[in-house]
């Protein structure tokens, strides 16, 4: 199975319909198939364990959902038997530190420390985002934001497909007209071709360049 680079952990008696519109989204955002969320993204017959500890491993990302019955479900599961795969999840990607981003849906808070159990304590040290249904699309944005947009190098492509044969095809053309009596025409053109291919060179640079400092700005809001 392919790791994902994004694994959502949520608590299904506390975010279940947030969880599917939240992968959704951020699949939109950061690409198809980025996303694991246990529901959809383990087949029948795997063995849970192995694939938990698989997703999270590779994971770039993990964000945590944290709903209003987020923590009662937590400490209700203190005394029962059977694993608490949420706790495990969050114990495992702090143990591993991952880049974790509590988010917190409809009006929930963080936890006050005294009332986690002690190996999911330091989740309190990374700072959270709050998602609000009025402002969804916004929220969700910061959200891909900090998890970090891939670069659009297909739009690089098409770009590049478009403007460096008319960048080649004004060099050629603007020469004959502008400098028709030049004795060396075809070195002069390469000249050009050189110049206007580095300045297109240096604009694709500069995309890239200011869409790495908006996530790195996103970045540090998230992590305070």
């Amino acid at each position: 199975m392919d790791n994902h680079s994004v694994f959502i952990s949520y608590r299904r008696a506390d975010a279940t319909g947030m969880a599917g519109r939240l992968a959704e989204t951020l699949e939109n955002l950061l690409g198809a198939a980025c996303v694991f969320r246990d529901a959809d993204d383990i087949p029948p017959g795997d063995d849970f364990d192995q694939v938990l500890n698989s997703q999270l491993a590779a994971a770039q990302a993990v964000v945590v959902l944290i709903g209003r019955k987020w923590l009662p479900e937590i400490n209700a599961r203190l005394t029962r038997a059977d694993p608490d795969y949420v706790r495990i999840e969050i114990a495992t990607a702090l143990r591993l530190r991952k880049r974790i981003i509590p988010v917190l849906l409809e009006g929930a808070e963080l936890p006050a420390a005294e009332s986690l159990p002690d190996d999911l304590r330091p989740l309190l040290r990374h700072q959270a985002l709050s998602m609000r249904e009025e402002a969804w699309a916004q929220d969700v944005g910061r959200l891909a934001d900090a998890i970090g947009r891939p670069y659009s190098w297909r739009l690089v492509a098409i770009r590049a497909a478009l403007c460096i044969p008319a960048l080649l095809i004004a060099a050629k053309y603007g020469i004959e007209a502008l400098a028709p009596e030049a004795i060396d025409q075809i070195g002069l053109a390469r000249i050009v071709v050189l110049v206007m291919l580095a300045t297109y060179a240096g604009v694709e640079v500069a995309l890239w360049w200011r869409k790495r400092g908006r996530r790195k700005a996103a970045v540090l809001e998230t992590t305070g």
